[in-house]
């Protein structure tokens, strides 16, 4: 579970279980008002409560209408082929580039060594080709982890249907079925009206994201 404002991880404040002895979870970077975010936690009986219910409700709608959840899950991943196609051949074009200005200073060494070209010149071609390769180095590493997640993506997409076909009878919620269905929880900073405390949380599903 994360905090949204900072970022930071909501921490167990007693028995790391889903056990009813637990207290609460507190933001890391509250640290007594020393941190960067204000106080805000939740009771665990709460939070189950609610994540609960989310499960539930979702299990629902999947077991009653699994055709319409099918033909969502569907559109997404085709968006999803779109786009680990793309990277993959963003991939591809990248690294042909690279291995060609390994090429091309190769050759610069080598007309620079026999005079053909200055020292000036070496220097300032150089300067452009190491700058060019450095910058396609880093978009080579962000594509592979980008591809990686939308390979693990589509896996996710099967797993979570499978696991709501499994937990179509929920009773109890387990660490099992969290793990299965749920990606992220983030609890926001309490606001306090109509006389009452509110948290905001919000349920990031395993492949899909939120789902109203």
């Amino acid at each position: 579970m994360f905090c949204p404002d900072c970022g930071a991880k909501l921490h167990f404040c007693a028995a790391k279980s889903l056990r009813r002895d637990q207290e609460f979870f507190r933001c890391a970077n509250y640290k007594e008002g020393r941190g960067k975010c204000r106080i805000h936690y939740i009771r665990d009986i709460v939070l189950q409560k609610i994540v609960t219910e989310a499960v539930s409700d979702l299990s629902d709608f999947v077991r009653c209408y699994e055709p319409v959840f099918l033909y969502m899950l569907e559109q997404k991943e085709i968006v999803s082929r779109k786009q680990e196609q793309q990277a993959a051949e963003d991939l591809e074009t990248w690294r042909r580039r690279s291995r060609e200005i390994d090429r091309i200073i190769s050759r610069l060494y080598e007309d620079n060594t026999a005079g053909k070209i200055t020292d000036e010149r070496f220097s300032r071609l150089m300067l452009g080709y190491e700058t060019e390769q450095r910058d396609l180095e880093k978009k080579i590493a962000e594509n592979e982890e980008k591809l990686c997640d939308l390979v693990k993506a589509a896996v996710d997409l099967r797993a979570l249907l499978e696991g709501f076909r499994k937990f179509t009878e929920l009773k109890e919620l387990t660490p099992e079925i969290v793990n299965t269905l749920i990606k992220r929880i983030e609890v926001h900073n309490s606001d306090r009206y109509d006389g009452h405390c509110h948290v905001k949380v919000d349920i990031h599903f395993t492949a899909v994201g939120m789902i109203d």
